[in-house]
């Protein structure tokens, strides 16, 4: 299953709905286990589904699919567009986005405690940098990133990025205002079941207009 085929056939509304084959339920689901990024689509789906549901409860919804003189229309279409839009900005208002990556646990949406912790440093012979296997509970992993240089008053920021088969990068996060510890590495902490398995660029590059931009960067595999 690729994107084509799921706009193509609607997979999205029929996966909220329940209306999928077996089939098409375990392609797609298999699909965005490797695509995180749809499951945004799903959840403003699910909200704007959520909406139309509130409008149908208040009786809104009947009284707006009313037939109504041809004069009337533009104004009942330019009202019903007006609630449908002050829902959904309601829903994104009171729901932000959880961090996929944060300076400290707390800071994160779900996880409570840290299912591993992981170095991350440059190593000779090898291809990746660190090798994570995700947890099969809901928590955090600890990254311990030693950067390859000294940052000015070791302040340092990390960007997180997806490889794909073709070795494009996609930039998930980036956190800022990092400091290093005693250790001189930099921690961060990553949400688990928001993130995929497969392989990452991590670049750590000094957080400060001071001095000329300096960057490590590491590869990451994830696995499940």
């Amino acid at each position: 299953m690729d994107r084509q085929y799921i706009d193509d056939n609607h997979i999205v509304p029929r996966y909220l709905a329940d209306q999928l084959t077996d089939t098409e339920r375990a392609a797609f689901e298999a699909y965005y286990l490797e695509h995180p990024e749809i499951l945004r689509e799903i959840d403003a789906t699910a909200r704007f589904k959520a909406g139309l549901a509130q409008l149908q409860a208040s009786g809104e919804l009947a009284a707006l699919m009313k037939p109504t003189p041809w004069y009337a229309r533009g104004r009942y279409l330019a009202v019903a567009a007006i609630v449908i839009i002050i829902i959904a900005a309601a829903f994104y208002i009171r729901t932000p986005t959880p961090p996929l990556i944060a300076a400290n646990l707390s800071a994160l949406v779900g996880p409570t405690t840290v299912a591993s912790s992981h170095v991350v440093l440059r190593r000779r012979g090898s291809l990746f940098d660190a090798e994570v296997t995700l947890p099969a509970a809901a928590d955090a992993i600890e990254l311990r990133v030693l950067p390859e240089f000294a940052a000015p008053n070791s302040h340092y920021r990390i960007a997180l990025a997806r490889i794909d088969a073709n070795n494009r990068k996609e930039q998930l996060a980036e956190i800022k205002d990092l400091t290093a510890n005693s250790d001189g590495m930099v921690r961060i902490y990553l949400d688990s079941p928001r993130i995929a398995p497969g392989d990452y660029s991590l670049i750590i590059t000094n957080d400060t207009t001071l001095a000329a931009s300096q960057s490590s960067q590491f590869l990451i595999r994830i696995s499940r």
